[in-house]
C-alpha cells in the first residue's frame, strides 16, 4: 500500500497555519482570588473556580512528567499579552461626554499608541530568540493554543511528540530567561499571580 501524501506539503515541511485561529475551547481551572489581600482566619487564600480560554501549557503541567513549571506558563501569558497588545493595542482616552472637536494637530504619539510600540519591540526581541523552526512552535502551540499532538498531526508524515516536546521546553526555558526580570516586576507589585 503506497503512503498518500497531502497535497499542500512536501515530506518533512511543516503545513502552513491558516489565517484565522483555531477555535479556543475553555477549560476548567481554579485560581487564587486576586482581591482576597486581607489578612483572615484561613490559612489559604481564597480560590475561585471557572472557566478560562484552553491553554496546553496548563493542561500538560497537570501531568507529573510534563516538565511544565509556573515559571513557564507566566512567560508564555506575557509573550501573548506582549503579541496581542503588539498587533491590537489598547483603546484610545475618549471623554465621557461626546464633544465636537476640531481637528489639531497632535504633539506626539499617543499613550495608547506608545504602549502599542513598546510591546512591539519586546516581541521582536523576544522572537528573535528562536530559530524558523522554533518559531513554528511558539505560534502554534503559544499563540494559537494548539496541543502538541495537533500540531504533530498537521506534518506529513507525523512529526515525533517526544521531539516536539522538547523542542517546546527549550522554547520555554529560553523566554523564561527572557522575561525574568518583568515576571518578577509583575510578582512583586501583585500584578500577575502565579500560575
Amino acid at each position: 500500500m503506497r503512503a498518500t501524501r497531502r497535497p499542500h506539503s512536501r515530506p518533512g515541511t511543516p503545513p502552513p497555519i491558516l489565517a484565522d485561529p483555531p477555535p479556543r475551547h475553555a477549560m476548567r481551572a481554579s485560581w487564587r482570588d486576586p482581591e482576597d489581600i486581607t489578612p483572615g482566619a484561613r490559612r489559604t487564600p481564597k480560590e475561585i473556580t471557572g472557566f478560562r480560554t484552553f491553554c496546553p501549557l496548563r493542561r500538560m503541567s497537570g501531568h507529573p512528567n510534563s516538565g511544565i513549571t509556573a515559571a513557564h506558563i507566566m512567560a508564555a501569558d506575557l509573550l501573548r499579552e506582549r503579541v496581542d497588545l503588539a498587533s491590537k493595542g489598547f483603546t484610545a482616552d475618549r471623554p465621557l461626554i461626546y464633544v465636537a472637536q476640531q481637528p489639531l494637530p497632535r504633539f506626539g504619539m499617543s499613550r495608547a499608541a506608545v504602549a502599542q510600540m513598546r510591546a512591539y519591540r519586546s516581541v521582536r526581541r523576544a522572537i528573535a530568540l528562536f530559530t524558523n523552526d522554533q518559531l513554528f512552535i511558539v505560534e502554534a502551540v503559544l499563540l494559537r493554543n494548539m496541543t502538541l499532538r495537533a500540531m504533530c498531526q498537521g506534518f506529513d508524515p507525523p512529526a515525533s511528540q517526544p521531539a516536539a516536546k522538547r523542542h517546546l521546553l527549550v522554547i520555554l526555558d529560553a523566554l523564561v530567561d527572557h522575561f525574568e526580570q518583568d515576571v518578577q516586576d509583575d510578582l512583586a507589585r501583585g500584578r500577575r499571580l502565579p500560575a
